[in-house]
C-alpha cells in the first residue's frame, strides 16, 4: 500500500540521461539539477548522472552562454536531450518531445557581478574558479597556500593590494582561504566595487562584496 504524505515530495532513484549535439556526445556541458541545487557535467560519453531525485525538480541544461533547455524530472528516468540550433529534442521514454530554449536571465545588482543561477550553470567548484572566468575585473592567482586575489585597475601604496572581502556584512581583511571558508554552492551573489563602495580606507583596494543564501553556511 502506498500512503502519500502531504508536503512531502516523492523521491526517484535518480535520473540519468546523455547529451547530444548534431547527434554526437557533448562532453563539458553543465546540468543543474534546479531545486537540489546540484550539478553534474557530461563525460565524453555525453553522459550524466544524478542519484536520488524529486519528481518535482527540474534539469536545467547549459545549453549555450545565454540559452538554457530546461526538462522536467519524471520518476527513475533516464532521458536523451538532443540540443539543435533553435530548440532541442528530448525522450524520457514516453516519446520525442520539442521545447524551445529559455534565456538566462542577467545578473543581479549591477557592477559586474554574478548570482546563484549564473554561478551554478557555469559548472565552477570553487568560489576562486567563479571570480576568475565570471566577474569581470578580477586576477585570481593559486599557489600551494592559497589563493591570491587582485581587482585589475587598482595599485595601492599600502603594503597590501589584496581587496576588502565582505561577506553578508561581515568585512574581512588579508582573506588567504576563501575556497575553504565558502563553498561555492552557498553564493548568492557576487558584485565586485572598484571604488571601495563607501569602506574608507578599508576598501582601498577595492571590494569583492558576497553574499550568501540565508545569510549562512560559512566556515570559519
Amino acid at each position: 500500500m502506498l500512503i502519500l504524505i502531504p508536503g512531502v515530495t516523492l523521491m526517484a532513484q535518480g535520473v540519468k540521461g546523455t547529451i547530444l549535439k548534431k547527434g554526437k556526445p557533448k562532453k563539458g556541458v553543465v546540468i543543474w539539477l534546479k531545486k537540489a541545487d546540484l550539478t553534474a557535467t557530461t563525460d565524453k560519453e555525453g553522459a550524466f548522472a544524478f542519484d536520488r531525485v524529486a519528481t518535482d525538480d527540474t534539469l536545467q541544461i547549459a545549453a549555450t552562454g545565454k540559452l538554457d533547455a530546461k526538462v522536467p524530472v519524471n520518476a527513475g528516468m533516464e532521458v536523451s536531450i538532443s540540443l539543435d540550433n533553435d530548440d532541442f529534442a528530448y525522450n524520457d521514454g514516453t516519446g520525442d518531445k520539442r521545447l524551445a530554449y529559455t534565456k538566462v536571465p542577467a545578473p543581479k545588482g549591477g557592477n559586474g557581478g554574478v548570482n546563484h543561477e549564473l554561478i551554478m550553470r557555469s559548472g565552477f567548484r570553487t568560489v576562486s574558479e567563479v571570480l576568475k572566468n565570471c566577474v569581470a575585473g578580477i586576477i585570481v592567482q593559486e599557489d600551494m597556500t592559497g589563493s591570491s586575489i587582485r581587482i585589475r585597475g587598482i595599485n595601492s601604496i599600502n603594503a597590501s593590494n589584496e581587496p576588502l572581502v565582505v561577506i553578508d556584512g561581515v568585512a574581512l581583511q588579508g582573506v588567504s582561504d576563501l575556497d575553504a571558508m565558502l563553498p561555492v554552492e552557498t553564493v548568492e551573489s557576487i558584485v565586485v566595487l572598484k571604488d571601495g563602495g563607501g569602506y574608507g580606507v578599508r576598501g582601498a583596494n577595492g571590494v569583492i562584496e558576497i553574499t550568501t543564501i540565508k545569510g549562512g553556511n560559512i566556515d570559519n
